[in-house]
């Protein structure tokens, strides 16, 4: 590989590092902090308590351990101690030891773990801490907190200005001493405009019209033309939809689908096409539901707030709300202000100048938001929609979800009934269980176990269970019989004794209870032992609690053919019409702060507000009464004044253009964020945003028509560059990139011909709140749509794997930069998806169709097709070689070639 590819790619790698470590601190902050400050701390911390030895409170008691050795591995959950303790799975290592922490908070110490046990407490409390955040003051000289003020325009006279941007990236280059690339040639710049503004490949005949089109604007009537194509909001919606985390499914525990999420993926799509200004579509997002002029429209724009995962089934109901206001103002911080507001939660930010009364002043406008509704389904708490159903639509659905709960009801009563059945069967043998255990050991494998049931007709892994509740419970009197029995008596005896104490206590319980038909209990003790053993569900005779190992395979498959049948209705059943997002709830104008960000110990309260770097102006915020006051938050970020919106988002807006933003770290304007490569032309970009009226395709414009984004991407002299700026931030040359995942498969189907043009509407095949995984915990999500990739659905927890491989974003969290990694699955992936094999036999067929007896025709049209031009005399050689090869058949022969060029360098990247 040239040295001017292999730079580039390193440095990637390191810039990756780097962002990987930066969320790795922030997971830490707002994920895995409050869990040891609320469980551990008050036994494992210098401030309260050190038993054990064992310091979870810096990041060297983790470490180092305590009396039982160090608590985590990094890397390895299962390996450590913290994970075991948490688990419950050693009677002798149990913490905290009052009850477990919930599963979920389980689940996120082990990631934690898993990704390295990141953690910026490298000082023990106590001792001489590192940054506290700046002041309010210090933090009003911060470059990211100044007014943003349009410089000048640099006066430079060269060829290369055609646009300000240029001026402002030729003055930083000649001020190193270097020199921009020359201009890409045309049929490179139309590639490049096609897949940069509409995310699809230019067709050979796009490219022939522009090179043959000589005049003056010739390139300007080509930007027009794609910013003018519905395509261009499928695919700048895409990049939007990565800040706003968008998912079609709830993820965590509760993985139940997102059954409306769609309205919001096509209302930003809309919102791309039209050209809506930014700071219109941002208070959508944050109040739509409150404008004056409020319509189906801007309320489902607040989907924003509600995208987010949420632990429904949490117990804690203020954890809950509490939790939810932090994730939304977390993403509101990022998406918008380019700030991390999740790490005031438990504390004044250790870096940047906002303040925990900051966090708790914001956080006390989304108290007021209602983000949950009333409908439930147990202990799972669903969220709210505004209902835009008619009277005949509610009487449908209601008719709808009458016949789904009787199919549920009888798949239901068929397993109770068939549950029921067995503990009564174990019931009438709990004799012959008690026996059957003194002819194996508590660690027994099932497989030796089952071959000492199956003789007896014993469930096997009942009998296990019963094995392990007599060891467990062996100073529990009923069961200290057995085991003193087990040593003195025989097998027979020992039945004896267990079969008339359970016939005689059964006996008197049916006479008391005739006697007295409320009576609960027996009078005598040991009689009455037993019986509450035989009537313990969860005791020495639990049947299990998943169905596959408490059924036969007959039983089992009657179950799942009666769920299956439910699904199958549920899935294909239709929904009352609702929009997905927030409205105001109960008014609170404070909020106490939540000391270490625990709702057990709240502190004094704060009034609703904005952080006070942030504001230019001394005037207390006026929130209305009786409004949440998210429309004032929202109108105050939209504010030309305020310092940090237009710049995060033109920063956006070049990194999605150049692979890298003016501010690499697109969501942290912080002092831990990287700052600017070019801040004059940063801040001259965000003046120029707001001035045309915040304008997204105004910037696409000023962008595209600039020398510096029509750069080739190759230098003359890219060594003495790259020792200089090996990340190209200065931007000597247009930076080579490879196709985002969706990229990747759009213009595979695109240019074979099967590309569904369809636009809009669901596409998730689940019912709105239906659960994700079925009966057998497996996601019937289909991939197969030939629809652009933006509207295939997005399963948290469970992607699509094609795009997992090529860097699809976590789509919990906001990401306006999508990492780039090449690694060797990525090439088995092309070398085998079903998608890839059945588009390349698809245009090889078409080949054949249209050229069916010219080889050199048929390998011009693969090259038209796919790459936009003609095979030069050494590729048609190779490509003449190769179909002329005894394998195969001619037509997956042509399939193979086809599959090749879909594959190539030239295809996947965009110089």
């Amino acid at each position: 590989m040239p040295r001017f590819l292999m730079l580039p790619l390193l440095v990637a790698v390191i810039a990756g590092n780097a962002a990987a470590a930066d969320q790795g601190i922030e997971f830490f902050e707002k994920q895995v902090r409050p869990i040891l400050v609320e469980h551990c701390y008050e036994c494992h911390s210098a401030e309260m308590d050190v038993q054990g030895g064992l310091r979870l409170d810096w990041q060297q008691g983790i470490v180092a351990g305590g009396d039982s050795g160090p608590a985590i591995v990094k890397g390895k959950p299962h390996e450590s101690l913290l994970i075991k303790a948490i688990e419950y799975l050693d009677r002798q290592l149990q913490m905290p030891p009052q009850n477990a922490i919930p599963v979920a908070q389980q689940t996120t110490l082990k990631r934690w773990i898993k990704m390295g046990a990141p953690d910026p407490r490298t000082t023990a409390p106590g001792e001489t801490e590192g940054p506290q955040g700046m002041s309010v003051a210090e933090g009003r000289q911060f470059w990211s907190f100044q007014p943003v003020v349009a410089p000048p325009i640099p006066r430079i006279d060269s060829a290369f200005v055609q646009t300000p941007i240029d001026a402002f990236v030729l003055q930083q280059l000649q001020q190193q001493g270097l020199d921009p690339a020359p201009p890409a040639d045309k049929s490179t710049l139309i590639r490049r405009a096609t897949q940069d503004l509409i995310g699809l490949p230019a067709t050979e005949q796009q490219v022939a019209d522009y090179l043959s089109d000589e005049s003056a604007n010739a390139f300007c009537k080509v930007i027009e033309r794609l910013l003018a194509s519905h395509h261009h909001g499928q695919h700048w919606g895409r990049h939007w939809l990565d800040v706003a985390r968008y998912a079609d499914s709830n993820g965590l525990d509760e993985n139940i689908g997102f059954g409306n999420a769609w309205r919001y993926r096509d209302y930003v799509i809309d919102a791309f096409n039209a050209d809506k200004p930014y700071d219109r579509f941002l208070i959508e997002q944050l109040a739509g539901d409150l404008l004056p002029a409020a319509s189906d429209e801007t309320i489902t724009a607040t989907g924003f707030l509600q995208l987010g995962p949420k632990v429904l089934a949490e117990p804690d109901i203020e954890k809950l709300h509490l939790d939810t206001i932090d994730e939304q103002l977390d993403t509101v911080g990022k998406a918008f202000l380019g700030m991390t507001l999740g790490c005031v939660r438990c504390h004044d930010h250790k870096f940047d100048p906002i303040k925990q009364t900051d966090y708790y002043s914001l956080a006390a406008i989304f108290r007021s938001t209602q983000t949950f509704g009333e409908r439930k389904n147990g202990a799972i708490k669903f969220w709210y929609e505004h209902s835009v159903g008619s009277d005949q639509d509610k009487e449908r659905i209601a008719a709808v979800d009458k016949q789904l709960a009787a199919l549920k009801s009888a798949a239901s009563s068929f397993r109770n009934k068939a549950i029921s059945e067995l503990r009564q069967q174990a019931r009438t043998q709990a004799a012959d269980y008690l026996v059957a255990c003194l002819h194996f050991e508590p660690n027994a494998s099932l497989k030796q176990v089952d071959k000492i049931a199956q003789p007896l007709n014993l469930h096997p892994r009942v009998l296990l269970h019963c094995r392990s509740h007599l060891e467990f419970h062996r100073e529990d009197p009923f069961f200290k019989d057995w085991h003193r029995l087990a040593k003195e008596a025989t097998p027979d005896a020992l039945r004896k004794h267990y079969s008339e104490l359970f016939e005689h206590a059964e006996d008197a319980f049916a006479q008391a209870q005739q006697q007295t038909p409320k009576t609960k209990r027996l009078t005598d003790p040991t009689l009455e032992a037993a019986r509450a053993a035989l009537d313990d569900h969860s005791g020495f005779l639990a049947v299990p609690s998943v169905d596959a190992f408490a059924f036969d395979s007959e039983t089992l498959t009657e179950h799942h053919r009666l769920l299956s049948i439910a699904r199958a209705f549920e899935t294909t059943a239709p929904d009352l019409p609702e929009l997905m997002g927030v409205c105001d709830g109960e008014i609170t104008n404070t909020m106490p702060v939540m000391i270490r960000g625990s709702h057990h110990n709240p502190g004094a309260a704060v009034q609703r507000g904005f952080p006070e770097v942030m504001r230019w102006s001394n005037q207390p915020v006026a929130f209305p009464d009786n409004a949440s006051g998210r429309l004032e938050l929202a109108q105050w970020i939209a504010a030309p004044e305020h310092p940090l919106t237009a710049r995060v988002m033109v920063n956006r807006v070049w990194a999605w253009h150049f692979g890298q933003g003016l501010v690499a770290s697109t969501e942290n304007f912080g002092v831990m964020g990287q700052r600017p490569a070019n801040q004059p032309l940063l801040d001259w970009l965000a003046a120029y945003f707001v001035r045309s009226g915040w304008s997204v395709k105004a910037l696409h414009r000023i962008i595209l028509n600039s020398s510096t984004w029509q750069m080739a991407s190759t230098h003359a002299d890219a060594s003495h560059c790259q020792s200089i700026d090996p990340k190209n931030q200065l931007h000597w040359r247009q930076n080579l990139r490879r196709l985002q995942a969706e990229q990747i498969r759009d213009a595979i189907l695109s240019v074979c011909g099967r590309l569904d043009p369809s636009v809009g509407g669901k596409t998730l095949p689940l019912r709105n709140r239906q659960f994700v995984f079925n009966h057998t915990s497996e996601d019937h999500t289909t991939y197969d749509s030939l629809r652009r990739a933006v509207y295939l659905p997005v399963i948290r927890n469970n992607l699509y794997s094609l795009f997992t491989e090529f860097d699809y974003p976590d789509p919990t969290m906001p990401t306006g930069v999508r990492s780039q990694t090449t690694v060797a699955p990525q090439a088995l992936v092309l070398l085998n998806d079903p998608l890839i094999l059945d588009s390349a036999t698809a245009l090889a067929r078409r080949i054949t169709r249209d050229s069916p007896h010219s080889t050199v025709s048929q390998i011009r049209e693969l090259y038209s097709r796919c790459l936009a031009r003609s095979p030069n005399e050494h590729e048609r050689r190779l490509a003449t070689a190769f179909l002329e090869k005894d394998i195969a058949n001619p037509v997956q022969r042509l399939a193979m070639l086809c599959q090749a060029i879909l594959c190539s360098h030239e295809f996947m990247y965009v110089n």
